[in-house]
């Protein structure tokens, strides 16, 4: 188990590392599917974290600036999408203030409306040209689709003039795209020799937005996406792109390579949020006076990204390092990135360093283990993971590898718990034999507590204040005699097993069988609130189980039981009683005694259940009924003591509730000495319970009062008992 354990997570940690997936064609809707979602989220978020910490909070682009179509513009203007006219104004005051290159991240697929006069398009048109007339260049926006029914059958014409300087197979297999219908500029704008770039991004399988559209396939001919072509643009250049077989491609800028997935896209290595770049709002831009050089400092010779921060625009956007970011900002930061071949290695170093992280730590691991010091353990564990973080924090991260730390540091950690979760169990199988032995004899929960505490293993005991039980089947000389061996140990350990389950169930403690009795008790070892209540309720419960045990008997022809309990509360001495090689748990006192005398009286009275007035004090009565049965001095005693009978289920007076109320009103009559009335209650009571034991000892000694009142003294209502 240990060894299989160590190589099922090492395998999965590897695999993950290899493919980003557990295995990558698995359906995603399947749980296999499900599982690699979630661990490849797992690391993307570990790897955002830590890339988000890494990055300079005071950086600033020195070559991008923003114009941001904000709230407040959109406050100023008063209109959404904003008129043509805006555009217009906009172009011509970057014209003034020098920009290079504009990327307008905005589409402008629909013909301004326009009543009788000149269409505001034609003008967004004639400023776009005056802008390239001086040899600078304007990129609009559009997107690719997939889905060939919404798109156009063959691509615009005014595409091909920002294809991209590729080499490729007619075999590639990097996904195929086409230009939208819906959202290519209308024909005004294109005549103004305007430059297009595509803006499509998708999402990781978490929602976050870390890669970026470089290229569109579309027949095997490649366009560029708006950031892409502003760059190219920028540095008046076309960097070559190359693309595989199996779709992906690599991208060469300035010498150095980045790659493409079978997308299209390319991770973004952000640089940083909207803090991080320059911008200047749209409203302030066009309002602005032709000397403002703060602005002119902001736009001349820069690349120009316009966008939106609007809420009401919905091109907010959630990056590694911002959860709302404008979309925009991920033109600004491929730019960026692309300017200054800020690139993230190659996916296959990075895979390396990964692996190699891996065998050394794991191989470190298994050796910590064999240490067998828990100390050593997760001191050498917690070295080896902070060793790594400090170098990922000043090595691998700051020169762009994607080390797969969250599959390193998981197997790292599960497999040390793997190991110490079987380490644990071989230590605990002696310790679980003994306990599943031990707790044949005694209560578990005697077991679980000397197990916790093995001090408690000695001969001795503490006072504690508990209530204990004593319960004994009526006449079972007389049914065992009756019974063959084989019938009367079935018979007893039927009783015995089901009177056993509702002592544990209640939290009670088994001290000990005596031939047919039962003796337990409730509030040692530990403490559980009201031992009173549940050891009465146990006793209820008891009875109740009582006709189903008797039910069985009669289906096997053999005689019935019948059971008397006493309960009695205080404090007695609990503990392990015996010698240091032999003893038991058990509890002795005067209090356990009573308890027993109650049981024996049960007979006596008629009774079922039968407690002292020391349980009866500690119980809610309102969820308990019981009737007052006398006052007694047991045998050995000289103080007189209260016992009350509690009703089950199935007692008569449960069932006949106006009979319980009538004895009470003659228990009361007799306590005050109402002697002939409480004979006359206690008749009418026998007419319908002529059985009932209780109701015929009171009617008998309150008859004998009245026959002769010179019995009637100070202790007329305590009873002597002279056995047992």
């Amino acid at each position: 188990m240990r060894a299989i354990g160590v190589f099922l997570l090492f395998s999965y940690s590897v695999t993950s590392i290899f493919f980003g997936l557990i295995v990558k064609d698995f359906d995603p809707s399947s749980v296999l599917g499900k599982v690699a979602d979630y661990s490849v989220s797992f690391d993307n978020k570990f790897y955002d974290f830590r890339m988000k910490r890494h990055l300079d909070p005071k950086f600033l682009s020195n070559d991008i600036t923003i114009i941001n179509i904000d709230d407040y513009s959109l406050q100023k203007i008063g209109s959404w999408p904003l008129p043509r006219s805006i555009h217009a104004q906009m172009i011509r005051k970057l014209n003034h203030f020098g920009a290079k290159v504009i990327g307008l991240d905005i589409i402008f697929p629909e013909k301004s409306p326009v009543c009788g006069q000149v269409s505001p398009d034609n003008d967004f048109a004639k400023a776009i040209e005056e802008f390239q007339s001086g040899g600078n260049r304007i990129y609009m926006a559009y997107t690719m689709t997939e889905h060939f029914e919404d798109a156009y059958k063959e691509a615009p014409g005014e595409i091909y003039d920002d294809v991209v300087d590729s080499q490729s197979s007619s075999s590639s297999n990097m996904s195929e795209m086409r230009v939208s219908k819906y959202t290519f500029p209308t024909q005004a704008l294109l005549e103004s020799k305007v430059g297009l770039g595509y803006i499509n991004s998708n999402n990781d399988s978490d929602g976050i937005f870390r890669h970026y559209p470089l290229v569109a396939n579309s027949e095997t001919i490649y366009f560029g996406s708006l950031g892409y072509n502003v760059y190219n643009a920028f540095v008046d250049k076309k960097p070559k792109v190359r693309i595989s077989n199996d779709g992906t491609g690599i991208a060469s800028v300035n010498g150095k390579e980045m790659e493409i997935n079978n997308r299209g896209e390319v991770k973004i290595r952000y640089k940083g949020g909207m803090e991080n770049f320059p911008s200047v709002s749209l409203h302030d831009l066009i309002s602005s006076k032709d000397n403002n050089e703060e602005i002119r400092k902001k736009i001349q010779g820069k690349m120009i990204f316009v966008g939106s921060s609007a809420l009401g625009a919905h091109d907010l956007r959630p990056s590694p390092v911002d959860s709302k970011m404008p979309g925009v900002f991920a033109h600004a930061n491929i730019a960026e990135m692309l300017n200054h071949q800020y690139f993230y290695q190659k996916s296959s170093d990075s895979v390396r360093y990964s692996l190699i992280i891996l065998f050394v730590v794991m191989i470190l691991v298994l050796l910590f283990q064999r240490l067998d010091n828990p100390f050593l353990d997760v001191f050498g564990i917690v070295s080896t993971i902070l060793g790594i973080h400090f170098l990922d924090e000043y090595y691998f991260l700051p020169n762009g590898y994607e080390l797969k730390l969250f599959y390193c540091y998981f197997c790292f950690i599960a497999t040390y718990s793997w190991i110490t979760f079987i380490n644990f169990m071989e230590a605990n199988r002696e310790k679980k034999q003994i306990k599943g032995t031990f707790a044949r004899y005694v209560a578990p929960t005697i077991v679980d507590e000397m197990l916790k505490d093995p001090d408690k293993l000695h001969v001795g005991g503490f006072k504690r204040d508990i209530t204990c039980l004593f319960s004994d089947v009526r006449d079972f000389t007389s049914i065992s005699e009756g019974l063959s061996a084989a019938e009367l140990a079935h018979s007893l350990n039927m009783y015995m097993g089901k009177m056993t389950d509702i002592v544990f169930d209640t939290k009670g403690t088994l001290d000990k069988y005596i031939g047919d009795a039962i003796v337990a008790f409730w509030g040692a070892p530990l403490e559980i609130g009201n031992h009173a209540q549940f050891a009465v309720e146990g006793a209820i419960s008891m009875m109740n189980m009582l006709p189903d045990i008797n039910a069985e008997f009669r289906k096997l022809g053999r005689p019935e039981f019948k059971v008397g309990i006493g309960l009695n509360s205080g404090e007695c001495n609990v503990g392990n009683m015996g010698s240091d090689r032999i003893f038991s748990y058990t509890a002795l006192g005067d209090n356990m005694n009573l308890g027993a005398r109650l049981e024996g009286l049960c007979k006596y009275y008629g009774a079922n259940i039968l407690i002292s007035e020391y349980t009866l004090a500690r119980i809610d009565q309102e969820k308990i009924k019981i009737r007052p049965i006398d006052k007694v001095i047991v045998k050995g005693k000289t103080t007189p003591v209260s016992i009350f009978e509690v009703l089950h289920s199935w007692h008569p007076m449960t069932l006949d509730p106006e009979a319980h109320s009538f004895y009470m009103a003659a228990w009361n009559m007799f306590q005050k000495k109402q002697f002939a009335g409480a004979v006359e209650i206690c008749d009418q009571i026998l007419m319908g319970l002529e059985g009932d034991i209780p109701t015929k000892r009171l009617s008998e000694l309150c008859k004998k009062y009245v026959n002769d009142p010179s019995l009637v003294h100070e202790d007329f209502d305590i009873t002597k008992m002279t056995e047992k």
